[in-house]
């Protein structure tokens, strides 16, 4: 089997909406690895049961990473925020810095200062059961800004490539997050090869999705810059949550290649907990 690395470019039919975990009508701004491998995963085992598990095991995610004027934007890397600058302000409120910018000589050069999804609310009615009245209440919605096209790196298998597609046609007629019936997370998309510039080399690796480390990394954590997020997915077939799950953010970055756990089951589903990384960083740069 040979590694494949494909960079799909999404362009929302509408906004999104991927719940917090806290049972309320907020969104978060972004799309996490674990959803999209999760999603993919799901149809995999609708379409070929047979071979879904390995699928699963083959496929690793990004989070939703932006297209814009002709460069990448990644999330922070979260050694920036440690470094002594003139301007730290500046570093500290960005979420998403240009690839081909990146650098820990000049890192405010590499900052982008606007946001690629702006987050609205929208109005709903409900009907009251006892009073037959109805009640205006409102949800959020993120919507990706024009000029920014959302992306997810994917890497997998040759063997799965056609059950990868397959699978995305169908999560994009289906919707990926919340609220799918009322147009929320459709979407077309196009395939192209991961450019050369993600395969760039360097001292420090900066992971791109959500990931979980394994035994001998848990002890080198602290040669790295990381935060910890706690998460909760929900079982589309069943009204039942999942099991928290710590894990490290996007942005996390280390002087080694963070490996991860690989694909981990709990109960009957699978978790991706081996991020996709990008190098950068070294000699003095």
């Amino acid at each position: 089997m040979i590694e494949m690395k494909k960079l799909i470019l999404i362009e929302f039919e509408g906004g999104f909406r991927i719940g917090r975990g806290d049972e309320s009508d907020s969104t978060l701004p972004t799309i996490h690895s674990d959803t999209i491998h999760g999603a993919l995963v799901y149809w995999a085992f609708k379409l070929n049961p047979e071979e879904a598990e390995n699928f699963a095991k083959s496929l690793k995610c990004s989070s939703l990473i932006f297209q814009h004027a002709n460069d990448f934007l990644i999330p922070k890397p979260l050694i920036l925020d440690s470094l002594s600058l003139e301007n730290p302000k500046r570093l500290k409120n960005a979420n998403y810095v240009y690839l081909s910018k990146l650098s820990l000589k000049n890192p405010e050069e590499s900052a982008l200062m606007d946001q690629p999804v702006i987050v609205t609310n929208i109005p709903r009615n409900a009907l009251d059961r006892n009073t037959n009245k109805s009640m205006l209440y409102f949800v959020e919605v993120a919507h990706v800004k024009p000029d920014y096209v959302p992306c997810v790196i994917l890497e997998f298998a040759d063997t799965y490539e056609r059950l990868l597609m397959e699978c995305l046609r169908i999560l994009a007629d289906s919707g990926i997050g919340g609220d799918s019936t009322y147009g929320f997370g459709l979407f077309n998309f196009k395939v192209v090869d991961l450019p050369k510039l993600f395969e760039q080399g360097g001292k420090y690796h900066c992971t791109l999705s959500l990931s979980v480390p394994n035994v001998d990394e848990i002890e080198r954590l602290n040669e790295g810059y990381y935060k910890v997020v706690r998460k909760r997915g929900f079982k589309k077939d069943s009204v039942q949550v999942k099991a928290d799950l710590n894990y490290l953010m996007e942005g996390s970055t280390f002087p080694f290649p963070i490996k991860g756990r690989g694909l981990a089951k709990i109960e009957d589903y699978f978790i991706q907990t081996s991020p996709i990384t990008v190098a950068f960083g070294g000699d003095g740069v």
